[in-house]
Parts: structure tokens; sequence; C-alpha cells
């Protein structure tokens, strides 16, 4: 981890070649993040660093760039992954909301900010549009793990797999037909889903099959058909 002031964060360029995820940047959450000034702490993290320190005490923290994954390792050992945070993404929303989850960055030059809440409480006070947006992300944390309740409550692993790239690729593009890279691995996906890696790819090449999507690579792929994909309206794997 690295300390960083606000005016030091880079944004990666698209990457032309589609080998690297395209996040897109939250321009309201920057801007929450400048009112809220210098008692705001920034760090910057590479892949595969572990970040529990920045909820070790409490407080507020969120994303300014790159992924990070809220995890749970069972007693077997197995990985569950419970949330995965884009930018714009909050997290730690309350006391002890971190005690029973490791926290893991998914891509190079990701960038979190925290704040303490006790210092958020004093200068929303005075500031009351800064309470009003963070509820605003409160609300959005809530809607995105209800839909991936709906995702995990899917029939069949294709329907599972399918509703879940659906949301993935609402969050990373607005623009339907536009190639995506997926910012996350098939093991990832499994992990977050709650299925066998076998069985997303198989779902993958099924999705495909039945034209759903197309994969320009194993990690970038096309929506040729919202609709079906989102709705699960699917056959499952043969």
């Amino acid at each position: 981890m690295n300390r960083i002031n606000l005016g030091k964060i880079s944004f990666p360029p698209d990457d032309a070649t589609g080998q690297a995820p395209h996040l897109p940047r939250d321009d309201n959450v920057m801007a929450f993040t400048h009112e809220l000034g210098g008692v705001v702490t920034l760090a910057r993290w590479e892949r595969a660093d572990c970040c529990d320190s920045i909820v070790a005490n409490g407080g507020i923290c969120w994303v300014l760039s790159g992924i990070i994954r809220k995890c749970l390792i069972l007693e077997s050992g197995q990985r569950r992954i419970i949330d995965v945070m884009m930018p714009g993404d909050f997290f730690c929303l309350q006391k002890d909301d971190a005690r029973p989850f490791s926290f893991e960055v998914s891509t190079n030059e990701t960038v979190t900010a925290r704040i303490a809440r006790r210092e958020f409480d004093s200068l929303a006070t005075l500031q009351p549009s800064l309470y009003r947006f963070f509820h605003e992300r409160i609300c959005q944390t809530i809607f995105r793990l209800e839909d991936h309740i709906l995702v995990q409550g899917r029939t069949t692993s294709t329907q599972k797999v399918g509703s879940y790239l659906s949301l993935l690729c609402s969050r990373l593009t607005e623009q339907p037909g536009t190639a995506v890279v997926l910012p996350m691995s098939r093991y990832d996906i499994a992990d977050h889903v709650g299925i066998a890696v076998e069985t997303v790819s198989r779902a993958i090449t099924e999705l495909r099959r039945q034209g759903v999507i197309q994969l320009e690579t194993p990690r970038c792929l096309v929506v040729r058909d919202a609709g079906k994909l989102a709705d699960g309206i699917l056959s499952d794997i043969a």
C-alpha cells in the first residue's frame, strides 16, 4: 500500500488491445472525495495485495479506481466472493462490517479512500449534501447485492452465468453491442456465483453456442442478445 494525495490519482487509458478492462471513472465520487478534503486517507494498491488494513479501524471506505473483492474464507479453505467493488462503490459501511471478511485487490493501480466515521459525521452535519450522497451510495450497494441474490436464485448454471455477465457488463458500459473486457477471471466468477469454474466455462461456451454472446478473447466479449442474457431465457448445458 502506498499513501497518495488526490491530485496524483492516475487512470490508465483504454487498452486498444482488448486485454485490460476499462473501468468507468465516477466523477461524482471524485467530487465527493474532494469536498471532504484532507481528512480523507488515500492509498494505492497493486493486484493481489491484501487491503484488510484499510478497514481494520472501521470508518467509511470507497473505491476511486480499480477493483476490490470482499471475500469470506470458509473452514474448508474455499473462498467465497461476497461483493466486487468498482469505482464509486462504498464498503465497510458500519462498525464491525469488515470483521469476518478479507479484502483483496483485483487490479493494478487500485486506489481507495477512507474517512473515520466520526470525522464524516462532523463534516456532514455542516454539509447535509454529504449525507445525501452517502445515503444514495448505500442504496446502490443494497440494490447491487439484491441483484446478486437474484442471480444465485436462477435455476440452471447457464442462467446464473448469463445473468451474472449481464449485470457485470451493465456496470462496465452503457453502450450495448460494444466489446467488454471482463475485469475478473472465471475463477472469480465461480467464487462469486457459487459454482465450479469448470461449470462457468461450460456455461460461457453454451452462451456463445446459443448466439447470446460473442467471445473476442477468453476475457473479452460482446453481448449479442442483451434481453435474453438478462432475462435468463436460455437453454441449459447439453
